[in-house]
Order: structure tokens, then sequence, then C-alpha cells
């Protein structure tokens, strides 16, 4: 990835004579965009679409005149739009006098903005600016976000913003040329109307005819009007000896699919005649067939024979008008040559050619008419190839070009006179018969962006009209043109806007990934099918061992019939894969292979077995990257990403993606490694804590603990078993509230407290849990436990092996009696004491059961009965329900088999058992 420029540095708030903010051309071009924004909507869908990607809350879009003006934005105060930019408006002063990006990650620490009262306040302490540049070249204002704290700006924002600048420009001078376009049209219905030109249309498939009002005013109408067919307007309106020829002109117009043009006498209402001249042009549907005539009327009875000159003003304009109105539908700029032939014709030249530079500062192409096409290809067959224009080298060599560059207009009739200044002009000459040449400048602005060029393969001289119109078809040729390139400009903008979304989905759907699950086999293996297809055709991914050694853990491929194939090659890869292989130096360097194409005497180095390398090949790679799975500085592993002939190779931003997942990827298996190691420490101190029971002489007993779900958090539960100094057994269970190496902590220093109260005092149950009670809150523990204490005593006086079990309960699950009859009971008495940790002046009760040869007794924590799909009753029941299936079962067995069916493999608690039985021979 290539290392940002530092921001250009930003020159003072205000300066001397020479301030591009006073600049009265730049003032000019600015104060012109403004006048024809239609309203704040689009620029308030524009400032909230930066603030989107770019993730902040403010952006606005402010164009200086001789004061700024905010005319759209996100996030703003109410009633800023329309006036100045109080909050913000010197920083984007300095964006126009600049006319660069300003970058300003701290404001308070830059001493260019640090004074500005934006900042002092607190409101604006990050600001991300960028020019907008019209198509004159003028910086008209800026484009920007700020937020009211510092932010370290990414060069990719800068960049996207600039191309989001671009989109605002060319919503801007869209309007403006939207705005020239309906000039146009209100002066064609101006020049229409002030010429009385009617229009006339012709439906093909209905046969009906249109006349507008002054179509229907030549004939004496009042209104427009529509009748039936040709056949009605002939015998009503037209004299008799004028049917022929209206008749052969419309049927060579229709089945040739021209123009039509004829004069006739028009026959009024009021029984005068006129005589009238009629143009009209077929329009085909979409299948290429004739469907409609749509064509003008003049009134020409004053002027025919006498003022043609006159008339062929009229058809010029109306010629323009037409060519205008194409102009303006034009949606790609090799159409425009041909609409614009239309136009060049009227001045009678055989045909035309636009030079028109691809963008700013971009190459000159010159894209001619059909016409003038098949000459040149008839004439010069090596260059058949011209649908796509022929750049032009930048110099003053021939006509296009110099006009294209200087921006003057040149009117050439004597190609003698001419080819003594152009001499490179002779070939052309002779291959097109060339006689006269227009060219004129298409200018927007001020700005050049070509030039247009009329042909004549006869002798023309220029007049006075003719530059009118040349002029004219030029203005309207540089508007459309105008237009194209701002459309194209906001189509790369979108483009790049939506490239950069996609990156960034990418990026946040690898984090949701790789953030969901501490299991390092499903996070590569969700990764694999992550980047797969959106950045390659197929993947794989290696990591290191705790020794450094490379194991491959995941791969996949856009065809899912194939990943077994993948995984095959990457199994072969990894065990004979040599120094060189791009696995081994990614993970050793830290840094990423563009493989732009695959280079096979590397992959031979790499790979010396050939049944590898034909496996290579049969996945079909022909260029590809590999990235470090990169955490703390350490490359944990590297991933590797392949196209094939037909995708092309990774973009630069597809690269720096894949790059930033195999950073993110890195950091995920560094915290999933070090959360095993944790966890595995802190499981083996808690088992360490937990003793084997004693087997007193009456009773066997068995315990068990199952650790929480992979994932899950280290919990508090506990067990324990001792004999006190009378004999008696004494039972413990109990749970520390928590899930965390502090519940582990807090476990074992309760669990310690109470073997030694019990032990030491010799108590019942209740006491030794008030006694612990008291302990908990004396010693500042600051932890709340639940918890079990029995003892098994022999029942006096008893000669049948029964036993008395004595038991208090604080907050925890009851014991479980399983009789040797197999019946199942819950010993819970009355409802359980008061939990530890809250109340140590808490009375606490025992309970007594008396217990037969052969019975058992379960004591457990709340994982083995609760959990998010099953309260606790419902667990409790079923807990009764798996004890009765176990009678007759081993202790051992019985314990696991309890644990196999209540305990699932995702539980997030852990579970403590601890099972005694009588022993049946007393």
């Amino acid at each position: 990835m290539s290392t940002p420029e530092p921001p250009v540095p930003a020159r003072p708030a205000a300066e001397p004579a020479g301030d591009p903010i006073t600049d009265p051309l730049r003032v000019a071009a600015a104060r012109r965009l403004l006048l024809e924004v239609p309203g704040p909507a689009a620029f308030d869908r524009l400032s909230a679409l930066t603030a989107r990607v770019l993730g902040v809350r403010h952006a606005k879009v402010t164009l200086f005149t001789d004061h700024d003006v905010v005319v759209g934005g996100c996030g703003l105060p109410a009633g800023v739009v329309g006036g100045p930019a109080l909050l913000t408006g010197a920083l984007s002063a300095i964006t126009v006098r600049t006319g660069r990006p300003l970058v300003i990650p701290a404001a308070a620490e830059d001493e260019r903005v640090a004074g500005l009262p934006a900042v002092t306040s607190g409101q604006v302490l990050s600001y991300l600016g960028a020019p907008l540049v019209a198509a004159s070249g003028q910086v008209v204002g800026a484009l920007a976000v700020y937020e009211p704290v510092p932010r370290d700006w990414s060069e990719d924002a800068a960049e996207l913003l600039e191309q989001l600048a671009s989109s605002v420009v060319a919503e801007l001078e869209l309007s403006a040329a939207q705005s020239a376009v309906g000039t146009s049209r209100a002066w064609l219905e101006v020049a229409l109307e002030a010429s009385s030109v009617g229009i006339w249309e012709r439906d093909l498939r209905t046969e009906t005819i249109h006349w507008d009002d002054r179509c229907a005013a030549l004939f004496g109408l009042d209104s427009a009007v529509d009748l039936n067919s040709l056949d009605d307007v002939l015998s009503t309106h037209v004299h008799p000896d004028d049917h022929a020829a209206i008749n052969e002109a419309m049927r060579v117009a229709v089945e040739e699919g021209g123009d039509y043009t004829v004069e006739f006498r028009a026959l009024r209402e009021d029984g005068a005649v006129r005589w009238a001249l009629a143009r009209g042009r077929v329009v085909a549907d979409a299948t290429g067939a004739p469907a409609r005539v749509l064509g003008t009327v003049l009134d020409i009875t004053e002027a025919r024979g006498q003022a043609q000159q006159r008339l062929t003003a009229v058809q010029r304009a109306a010629a323009i008008a037409e060519v205008a109105a194409e102009l303006a539908n034009a949606a790609r700029p090799d159409e425009l040559a041909d609409v614009v032939l239309r136009g060049a014709q009227v001045l009678g030249a055989q045909s035309s050619a636009l030079a028109i530079f691809d963008s700013p500062g971009g190459p000159l192409r010159l894209r001619m008419t059909e016409n003038l096409l098949s000459t040149v290809r008839e004439g010069r067959p090596e260059m058949a190839d011209l649908d796509e224009g022929v750049v032009l080298p930048m110099d003053d060599a021939l006509p296009a070009q110099y006009v294209a560059r200087h921006g003057s207009r040149l009117l050439i009739s004597d190609v003698e006179e001419a080819l003594v200044r152009f001499p490179a002009m002779r070939p052309s000459v002779e291959l097109l018969g060339l006689h006269a040449l227009a060219a004129v400048p298409l200018r927007v602005e001020g700005r050049v962006l070509g030039a247009f060029l009329a042909v004549w393969t006869v002798d023309h001289e220029f007049g006075g009209d003719d530059v009118e119109v040349l002029e004219a078809l030029a203005a309207q040729i540089a508007l459309s043109v105008s237009r194209l390139q701002s459309d194209a400009e906001r189509a790369t903008a979108v483009a790049a806007m939506a490239e950069a979304n996609q990156r960034l989905r990418l990026l946040a759907e690898a984090g949701r990934m790789l953030s969901g699950t501490l299991e390092i086999d499903r996070q590569i293996e969700q990764l694999a099918s992550l980047v797969v297809p959106d950045l390659g055709d197929w993947c794989w991914i290696v990591v290191t061992d705790e020794q450094g050694r490379l194991h491959d853990v995941g791969s996949g491929h856009r065809d899912p019939t194939r990943r077994a194939e993948v995984e095959d090659y990457v199994r072969a890869m990894v065990a004979g894969m040599t120094e060189h292989a791009s696995a081994r130096t990614v993970t050793a360097t830290g840094r990423a292979q563009v493989l732009t194409r695959i280079d096979w005497e590397h992959v031979g180095r790499a790979l010396p077995d050939a049944a590898v390398r034909e496996r290579f090949a049969r996945l079909g790679a022909a260029s590809g990257v590999v990235v470090p799975l990169m955490a703390r500085g350490q490359a944990l592993g590297a991933m590797g990403l392949f196209t094939d002939q037909q995708r092309g190779p990774l973009t630069e931003a597809q690269v720096d993606t894949a790059v930033e997942i195999g950073r993110r990827a890195g950091l995920a298996l560094y915290q999933a490694r070090l959360y095993g190691q944790q966890r595995d420490l802190a499981d083996a101190l808690q088992r360490s804590m937990l003793t084997e029971p004693p087997q007193p002489e009456q009773a066997e007993i068995v315990v068990r603990y199952v650790p929480a779900a992979e994932g899950a958090e280290i919990g508090g539960d506990w067990y324990d078993a001792f004999l006190q100094r009378g004999g008696a057994t004494v039972l413990a269970i109990g749970d520390v509230v928590g899930h965390d190496t502090r519940a582990a902590a807090a476990m074992g220093q309760v669990r310690g407290l109470l073997r030694g109260i019990s032990y030491s005092s010799g108590g019942s149950p209740a006491e030794v849990l008030s006694e612990l009670d008291r302990a908990v809150q004396g010693l500042a523990l600051n932890t709340m436990a639940t918890a079990l204490v029995a003892h098994l005593e022999p029942e006096p006086d008893d000669e049948t092996g029964r036993m008395r079990l004595r038991w208090a309960n604080a907050g925890h699950p009851p014991p479980v009696l399983l009789a040797s009859d197999g019946s199942v009971v819950l010993l819970d008495g009355k409802q359980a004491d008061l939990l530890l940790g809250v109340a140590p002046e808490t009375v606490r009760e025992d309970h007594v059961a008396v217990l037969a040869p052969g019975s058992t007794v379960l004591l457990y924590t709340d994982g083995l009965v609760e959990r998010r799909d099953r309260d606790i009753d419902e667990g409790t029941d079923e807990l009764l329900q798996v004890l009765g299936e176990c009678a007759g079962l081993p202790l051992d067995e019985l314990c696991d088999r309890v644990l196999d069916q209540m305990f699932l493999p995702g539980a997030e608690d852990d579970v403590a058992v601890l099972a005694v039985r009588l022993r049946a021979d007393g």
C-alpha cells in the first residue's frame, strides 16, 4: 500500500492582493452555478451520502461567490442551508484559495486554524475538505466533512471526498446545462412562433394527421386539428394540381426512411390560396419499421420566388433547432457526430467531424460521420478500426488540433492557401476531395472542449450567416459534450463509491465473522467462504503452530464441487513446499506478495513435486495475491487468493482489502490463541482446587466437573467432600456468582473457608453456612455464592445400615434422592435460605432425611438444569426423569449418563456434580 502524501500546507485565511477568493472570473463562475441551483435536495442527498460513506456526522456543500453560501448539507443546524457557513466558512475558504484538499486531523493543534472560533469553541476539531472545480477550471466552492473530535483522516477518505466533490460539480453543471437547453428550447419556440412555422405529424399506423395551431392557421383554421388521413387532407385543403407531388414525396420518404420536402398550394377555409413549404422526416419504431412522419410547414407565399435567402434562414433555424433537440437527447459521445452532420448540411457541407478531449487534460479524439468514415476506410484500408475515433497528436499540424488547443476559429475556402499554413493537410485534402473547411472551437465557460469541423467537397465562400450558424451549432455541441462529460464523471464517482461500499461491506462482514467465535478452525472456515468469490476464485489459508511450522487450516472455491480438490492441493502444497513458496516468504517477512502473473519458473522452485504443480495448474491460477495474517507485528500465517484468466488480476483496492482482512484475521487468530491459553490455565487452576473425594466405609462418593463450552468464560462452580474428626462425612457444593477468573479465584477462597470452618468448628450445616457468611463479609471478599452443605451421619440405635443426611441450603438447587427401589424425589423441604454474601445475619435452618442402604443422593450446580432454552423447573423435571432411568447403574456410570443427557456441548455454564451412595451391605 502506498504511503499517504502529507497534506498540502494551506495559505493563511487572509492574503493581500491576488486573493483567489476575490478573483472576478472565479466569482462569475460560482455565481453562474449558484443561480442554477434548483434547491438543496440533491446536495443534501450528496452530503448525506458523503457523511455515510466516510462515517461522519457533519457534511456540507458550500459555493463561494463574493461570499460563501451553503447549498446543502447533512447534520447541520436548522437555517444554515441558504446562508453563510458560520461554523466552518473560514476552513472552506482555505480549501477554495488553495484549490487542493484540506486535511486537518486535529484542528486545535494546527496553527493554521487553531485560533478560529469554530475550533476554540470545540465544535470543529477535525476537518476534511475538497475543492469544487467547475468545468471552466475555476474553484467555485468546497465539499467538506467535520467532527467535534479529532480524527485521523485516511488517504482513501481524502480520495473518496475528491471523487464525491466531482459528483457535486457534475450536479451543478448538469443543472446549468439543463437550464441552457431549456433556454434553447424557449428560443426555438419563439423562433417558430415568430416565423409562423407550423408543426405536423402523420401516424403511419393509424394514418391520422395532427396539425398544431400554427399549421392549422396556415389553412385558415382557428386551432389545432386532427385529420383522418392524407387523402382527407389532400381532398379538402390542397390544390388538386399538387396532389401527385405530395403523394410521391411522401411515398419516397416512407420507403427510404428519409426526409420529406414539397411545396404546394394550401386551400384556406376562406377560399384564399397560399403557397406552403412542408418538410418532414420519417421516424422508425423499435423494430426499424417506419412509424411516424414529423415535419414543419411554412407559408412561403410572400417569399416564393423573391425571398429565397429569407426562406433559407428559416430552414437553417429549424434545422439547428432539430439538431439541438437531438443533441440534448444524445447518450454517448459517438452519437454526436452524425447528429451534427444534419446541421452542417444546412450550409451545404457534405460531411463533418468532432474533435473532443476525452477529459480535461486528456487526449484529443476525432470522431467522424458515417459518410466520412466510409470514404476514409475505402481510401485507407489500414485505418479500418475507427469506431472508437482517432487520437490526434497535440500539435498545430492540422486545423482540428490548432483550434482545440488555441480556441480560435478557422474558415478555409482556399485549400492551396491553407496547405501553406498546414502542409500536413495534403493527404486529407486528396483523400476527401476537400475544397473548403470550417473548424470552430467548442467552448463552455471559457474552457475549450474540442473543435467542430464541417467539410465541403465543392467550392464554398463563407458569408455572415454561415458564421452565425456555425457558432450556434458549436454552442449546442459544446453544451452536449459538457453534459456527457459531467455524466461520465458522475458515473465514475458513483462506481468509485460502489467499490468503496463493497470494500467496507466486506471488511465489516469479516469483522463480524471473526468476532463471532473464538474457535480458530471455525474462524478460518468462515473467512475462506467470505473472500471467495468476492476477492478471488479460490483460496487457501495456512497458520503457524507453537513451533512456527505452517499447517493448512482452510480453503475455498467459488465452485462448491471443487472445494475438495483445493483441500487436496493445499495439503500437498504445505507438505512439499520449499522456502521459495509464497506462504513461507509472506509468513517470514510479514509483507504481501502480489502475483500479477503466475511465474511458472518460481512455481517450480516453490513446489518441486510435479504432481503438486499439476494440481495447482488444474485449479486455474492466472494471478493472485498472498497476504500475511498479522498480529502485534508477527505473521501468524498467510492467505492466498487466486483468479483465473477470465477474471484478471485483483485491483489495487482489492489487494488493499485482502491485506486488511489478513490483518483482522491475524488479530482474531491471536486473540483466539491467547484466550485458549488463558482458559486452559484457568481450567487447570480450577481443577487443581477440586480434590478427589474420600471414600468412607458406609458410602461411595463420585464427583464430576465439566467446564463450559469453548468461547464461554470460566465459572465458579465447586464441590468438596471430607471427613470430620467425629467420623461424619461432609458433602459441599456451591457456585460463586460470576463467569470469569475473578469468580474462579473467589470460589477457591469460599471453598477453603468452608472446609476450615466446618472442620474446626464441627458445627451443623446451618451453623457452618452462617459462620461462612460472616467470614465472607468480614474478610471483604465482595462476592456472592450459593452453597449446600450436608453431613452424612449414622442413624442412632439403627442396626439396618440406615444413615441420616443433615443439610442446609444457601440459595442452591436442592439435592435429589434416588431410592434403592428406583423412585426419585427432590429433597427440597422448605424454600432455600438466602445465598451467601447478602445478609450475614440471616437465620439458617438444617433439614434432615433418613436414607436406606443403596440410596443415592445427587448434589449439582444450576448449569446442569438451567440454560437459555430451558428454565430451571423444566430442567429439574428432566433431571428427575433421567435419574429414574439410571436406577441400578454403578455410581460412576450414573454420573456419566446424567451429564451426557443433561449437559449440552455448547453450554455456556460449567457444571459440578457430587453423588453419594450408601453401601447396600451396610
